[in-house]
């Protein structure tokens, strides 16, 4: 009997422990599972085991502060982090080998529970620095470096000497803030609390996969040849639906080739599933060219190859524009003969409507989602 009232208190002090959950997390829990959703074969956003509220008090004994409550909340309900480096958050204890590394050598924890001071976050990594850096003594040095860093806790690292921190003490605790650590630029603020951005930043990666769904027109193809050169590519294509020849660049990063070598990853008679892009960049520019609605084009005409590599004149019409965003302007053209579409990513500058035809050249650019060898 005893037994099973100690089962039964656990589990009451379990569900304490839980606590209600509050407006934010529902939230979250709710768009984590429309992101999710959107992918066929599971999110590329994983995020490691949530921590219990001992651990978590573990923490803010250690470092002598209380976390901001929604960012406790996260830990609690949600999750310890994301599991993939770049994604926001960091895991409570990656956040705490990032920016505060150097500064905990030499001041241990308990420069997390002193104050933040953008003022003194800017003297460190402000521009000015240079001018006294030479200037002051190694104590003084360390001195600056630790109140740069004191009363924050690193929930972000951007890359490239870039942070977003969460100040967890002083008076601006719960806000967000963005460091540069190497380029001059100092702290900026990002957002008044963590349960405000981390919405923003997961409303954001839905709206990008939404986007990205729309935009691209995905269709069967099998290879004829491929041309081979460093980590790019032009694969010679026959469309399956309607045989359909043409070829476009293909970027495989993991699969360096010189020119003559030998690839596994992308061989003849291997079945693509693709979709097709061009992108105007300052090094690789598009040039667009408005016709006139009434334009007629025999289809066999409407993708034509100028030279060796994937550069093609592309005739199209828009016959609809995205209801989705990323702030880039792109739009679908539909290409006669291809009886597909291809996703333009034209300058910011350029309007466009339903009914249009355009004339576009520049680099043709496929992304392969699946390849299919059955020999």
């Amino acid at each position: 009997m005893k037994k099973i009232v100690k089962a039964i208190e656990g589990l009451f002090k379990q569900e304490t422990d839980a606590a209600p959950k509050s407006a934010f997390i529902m939230q979250v829990e709710q768009m984590l599972d429309q992101y999710e959703c959107l992918f066929e074969e599971g999110s590329p956003y994983v995020l490691n085991n949530k921590l219990t509220r001992a651990q978590v008090e573990q923490f803010e004994t250690m470092a002598n502060i209380s976390l901001p409550a929604d960012y406790k909340e996260f830990l609690l309900h949600i999750g310890d982090g994301a599991v993939r480096d770049r994604q926001f958050p960091l895991s409570l204890s990656h956040a705490r080998d990032c920016l505060e590394t150097s500064i905990r050598n030499s001041a241990g924890f308990e420069y997390m529970s002193l104050p933040f001071s953008v003022e003194s976050c800017n003297r460190y990594y402000g521009e000015e620095f240079d001018e006294i850096d030479d200037d002051i003594s190694d104590e003084e040095l360390d001195k600056i470096r630790i109140e740069a860093a004191q009363g924050v806790l690193t929930v972000h690292d951007d890359g490239c000497g870039y942070y977003i921190v969460l100040v967890v003490a002083g008076d601006l605790k719960g806000k967000l803030y963005y460091i540069d650590t190497c380029h001059g630029q100092g702290a900026h603020l990002v957002s008044d609390s963590f349960s405000e951005y981390y919405l923003k930043w997961l409303n954001r990666k839905i709206t990008e996969r939404l986007a990205f769904l729309e935009q691209h027109d995905k269709f069967d193809c099998v290879i004829t040849h491929v041309k081979l050169g460093g980590n790019v590519r032009d694969l010679h294509v026959r469309k399956k639906q309607n045989d359909f020849s043409f070829q476009f660049e293909f970027f495989c990063p993991g699969d360096f080739v010189r020119e003559g070598g030998h690839t596994e990853y992308t061989k003849v008679d291997d079945q693509l599933v693709v979709s097709l892009s061009m992108e105007h960049k300052s090094y690789s520019p598009l040039v667009l060219e408005k016709l006139e609605e009434s334009f007629e084009l025999d289809g066999a005409q409407s993708l034509t190859l100028m030279g060796d590599r994937s550069v093609h004149t592309v005739i199209g019409h828009v016959n609809r524009l995205f209801e989705h965003s990323t702030g880039e302007n792109c739009f679908p053209i539909y290409v006669e003969g291809l009886e597909q579409e291809i996703l333009i990513k034209a300058p910011n500058d350029l309007t466009v409507s339903v009914g249009d035809v355009y004339k576009v050249t520049g680099q043709l650019n496929g992304e392969v989602y699946r390849i299919m060898r059955y020999s």
